[in-house]
C-alpha cells in the first residue's frame, strides 16, 4: 500500500533540495491510492546528466523500498498501533534526499513552532536561495552551504535566525563544504552511528539528529522519544493517564523494534501533526 494523498497539496506533493550542485524541485503525483506514482523534476540547470542520481533521490524521497506490509506485520500484536496503522494505510514518509537541506530545516525548527519554522525557512529561501520554475510558478529552494557561509549575521537574522542558529548553520555548512560531513559516508553507517555522527555537530541535538535520520537518511528504526508531540500521541493512542517520559516512551517503543521510525510517523499523524520540520 502507498498513498501520496497523505502528503498531497495543491498540484501534488513537493520537495525542493540540492542534488549534485543543482537546485531541484520534485513534484510527486499518484493516480489514486496504490496507483502509479509520477515524479516530475525541475531545475534552473540541466538535469539530463544526473538522471541516475535523481531517480535514486526520488526513490528515497517516496520511500519506495520500504515494505509497509512488514510494518503492519510488526504491529499485529499491538492492537492500538495496529488500528492506527489501518486508519492511515499507505502512509510513508516524504523525505528530503539532501542532508544539507534536511539539517538546515531541522535547525530552523529547534525550539520553534511549526508555523514559525516554516516562515523562517520561506524567508531564507526567498532572500538567498535560487528560484526553480515549476509549471511557470516560482519554487524557492533554501540556499546552498556555500551561500550560507558567505552571509553575514545581520543578513541571516533578517530571515529570522537567532545569533546561535547563525553560528550553527555556518558550522554545518562548513562541514559539508569541506567534506568533513559526507552524506554518502553517513548513509552507509548503522542508524545509531549515523545519529552519533550528526550529534557531534555543533547545534545538532539528539532530536535533530534522529529526525534527520528518519526524514533524510531513510532509517526505519529510530524513535525520537524526546519529542513532546510524539509522547503525547503515545499517551492518546494507548489511553495512558499521563504523557510518558522519554525513557518510558523508548520502553514502549521496543514493541515496534525494526519499524520505530514508521511508528513515530504514524503517531505524529494521529494528532494531525505533520512530520517535524520537513514539509514545504
Amino acid at each position: 500500500p502507498y498513498s501520496v494523498r497523505h502528503h498531497e497539496g495543491a498540484g501534488g506533493a513537493r520537495r525542493g533540495f540540492w542534488l549534485e550542485g543543482r537546485p531541484v524541485a520534485v513534484v510527486i503525483t499518484q493516480e489514486g491510492d496504490d496507483g502509479p506514482v509520477t515524479a516530475r523534476a525541475f531545475s534552473n540547470a540541466p538535469l539530463e546528466e544526473i538522471e541516475a542520481p535523481l531517480r535514486e533521490a526520488v526513490r528515497l524521497m517516496i520511500a519506495s523500498d520500504d515494505d509497509l506490509k512488514q510494518f503492519h506485520k510488526a504491529l499485529a500484536h499491538d492492537p492500538p498501533m495496529r488500528q492506527l496503522a489501518e486508519r492511515l494505510v499507505g502512509l510513508k514518509p516524504l523525505r528530503i534526499p539532501d542532508l544539507w537541506t534536511a539539517l538546515l530545516r531541522a535547525l530552523l525548527a529547534q525550539q520553534a513552532g511549526d508555523t514559525r519554522a516554516r516562515a523562517t525557512a520561506a524567508r531564507l529561501a526567498r532572500r538567498f536561495g535560487p528560484i526553480v520554475r515549476v509549471d511557470g510558478k516560482a519554487q524557492h529552494v533554501l540556499p546552498d552551504p556555500e551561500t550560507v557561509l558567505g552571509l553575514e549575521d545581520p543578513e541571516l537574522a533578517e530571515a529570522g535566525l537567532s545569533e546561535r542558529k547563525c553560528e550553527y548553520a555556518r558550522e554545518i555548512a562548513r562541514e559539508i563544504v569541506n567534506r568533513d560531513l559526507d552524506p554518502e559516508d553517513i548513509s552507509r553507517l548503522p542508524s545509531d552511528k549515523a545519529v552519533e555522527r550528526l550529534v557531534a555537530l555543533r547545534g545538532v541535538g539528539m532530536w535533530t539528529a534522529e529526525c534527520t535520520a528518519i526524514f533524510c537518511l531513510g532509517e526505519e528504526d529510530v524513535l525520537p522519544a524526546d519529542d513532546p508531540g510524539l509522547r503525547k500521541a503515545i499517551a492518546e493512542v494507548y489511553g495512558l493517564p499521563r504523557v510518558p517520559a522519554p525513557e518510558e516512551a523508548r520502553t514502549i517503543g521496543e514493541r515496534w523494534k525494526g519499524w520505530r521510525s514508521y511508528a513515530a510517523i504514524y503517531l505524529w499523524r494521529s494528532r494531525d501533526d505533520r512530520a517535524p520540520f520537513l514539509p514545504e
